[in-house]
């Protein structure tokens, strides 16, 4: 079982990349970002490099070399995710606590403010050892998840009007 603890972080983790990418003019990209709780103290960190695939190696790199020494972490950058015929845009959030074998990953497709407005599309995917699970599976998942992101104070008040139906 995944601690509920972690997936609070998640949500928290996803609400900054979220809040992040809310308005970036087109061609910007999220810088990848890391909650990581060591000690009961939590840090962001922010990995910079020329290209997104180079700021999201340093990032995992980073991780997998602290991981013994972090309680946990949630880690969140900005791909695009195929369906069907066409890509997507999603912020991905992967996280793990201490001792955890696999991170729990959510991801969360939106469209660019640059498309004329913002907004998230449907629920985050919940993938575990990955496998997408079903959405009565996830159900409970989402709900510690949305916990965590009403606990970021600037993005509570902002994420239903960002949501749209899938």
């Amino acid at each position: 079982m995944v601690p509920e603890s972690l997936i609070l972080l998640a949500g928290f983790a996803l609400a900054h990349a979220v809040w992040s990418v809310s308005d970036l003019p087109k061609g910007e990209l999220l810088v990848p970002l890391a909650m990581v709780e060591e000690s009961g103290q939590r840090k962001l960190l922010r990995f910079e490099a020329d290209t997104q695939e180079v700021a999201i190696a340093k990032g995992k790199a980073l991780l997998a070399q602290q991981e013994q020494s972090l309680d946990s972490w949630a880690f969140a950058r900005e791909g695009q995710f195929k369906e069907g015929d066409r890509y997507v845009d999603v912020i991905s959030v992967s996280a793990k606590v201490r001792g955890m074998a696999e991170p729990i990953v959510f991801v969360q497709r939106f469209r660019p403010f640059s498309t004329g407005q913002f907004q998230l599309i449907g629920d985050p995917m919940v993938i575990i050892s990955g496998n997408v699970l079903p959405q009565s599976e996830a159900a409970l998942y989402l709900k510690s998840l949305r916990e965590g992101v009403n606990s970021h104070a600037k993005v509570a008040p902002l994420w239903q009007g960002w949501i749209v139906a899938k």
